[in-house]
């Protein structure tokens, strides 16, 4: 056991240092190139970010562990908005441009609605996965498509980008996210362990322990945009986050092998799946910005949340 927490205290090293580099790479990019943090945030960085969830996700489908496969990507969805959101708001006041979130809530939510309609009979087939595959696939295109739009208005106001800088930006950016998935690694094998030790169900833990634990690059992602004054790039990390966690980790997950998992898990972890979009999105419909009050609703929620867990999900091994 005292292994297993040096271990999560050498990953959360590994994780912290790697954030730092990755945000402050990922907003030289956006500014090289002439595009807004949310887009870079909701494009690259929440692609990169998502790699953890999808290495976990896969090897947990590939072993034949379906509550841990989409336990994990479903809680990974609630932790980035409850506890990534909640304290990135904590610190710093994010203010949003509408239409951009709008825009991509929307991809969040059709993502959630397949997931759900496509497992309603608690099964997800091969080809339903495959359509989420392609849903993946078309929000990255459509999210290309923009960042060509912002690039061409970039070069019509201010002339060709400066790309002096690109390779050795490129370089941290490429190191802080080995840095994250690497310190992310040694966090959810780690953290695994000791929640097989109590003694809890492979859902359990995939929506608890090992979501916290693969969500660990968006939060400190999320936390070094707040220092760095950027909590912009950080809300459209998030939110691109959930798209890819929804369709290319689910639709990858699904293609290894199709998964079958228990009602409780798909009742409670569905349900506030709902809250939590419901929440975030109307948080932004009301003031147009994350405030401090908002950022300690979500928080407060997560910890509903973990809490239900305990008393509403079966312990027993197994899905």
């Amino acid at each position: 056991m005292l292994y297993d927490v040096g271990l999560i205290v050498f990953g959360l090293a590994l994780v912290a240092k790697g954030g730092d580099l990755f945000v402050g790479s990922s907003i030289q990019i956006g500014k090289i190139f002439g595009v807004p943090r949310f887009v870079i945030g909701g494009t690259l960085v929440s692609l990169a970010t998502t790699t953890p969830e999808l290495v976990v996700s896969a090897n947990a489908s590939f072993d034949g562990d379906a509550g841990m496969a989409l336990g994990n990507a479903v809680g990974s969805c609630v932790c980035n908005i409850g506890l990534i959101v909640g304290t990135v708001a904590l610190l710093t006041p994010v203010e949003i441009e509408k239409r951009d979130f709008v825009r991509r809530a929307g991809w969040m939510v059709l993502a959630a609605a397949l997931v759900v309609a496509f497992t309603w009979n608690r099964t997800l087939s091969r080809p339903l996965s495959i359509v989420l595959l392609a849903l993946s696939l078309a929000y990255l295109a459509w999210d290309y498509m923009g960042i060509r739009q912002q690039r061409v208005r970039a070069l019509d106001e201010v002339g060709p980008a400066d790309t002096s800088g690109l390779a050795r930006t490129v370089t941290f950016f490429v190191f802080g996210l080995g840095m994250i998935v690497a310190g992310s690694e040694f966090l959810v094998g780690s953290g695994q362990s000791l929640a097989n030790a109590l003694g809890v169900s492979s859902a359990v833990i995939g929506l608890s322990v090992v979501a916290v634990g693969t969500s660990l690059p968006e939060l400190v992602t999320g936390v070094s945009a707040a220092r760095k004054g950027v909590p912009d790039l950080a809300l459209g990390n998030i939110v691109g986050a959930n798209v890819l966690n929804l369709s290319l980790v689910v639709g990858v997950s699904g293609v290894v092998r199709p998964l079958t998992f228990d009602l409780s898990t798909q009742v409670y972890s569905y349900s506030w799946l709902a809250i939590f979009f419901a929440v975030v999105i109307a948080l932004v419909a009301w003031r147009g910005r994350f405030h401090r009050g908002g950022g300690l609703v979500l928080l407060v929620l997560y910890v509903v949340y973990l809490t239900g867990m305990a008393f509403l999900l079966p312990t027993e091994q197994g899905i």
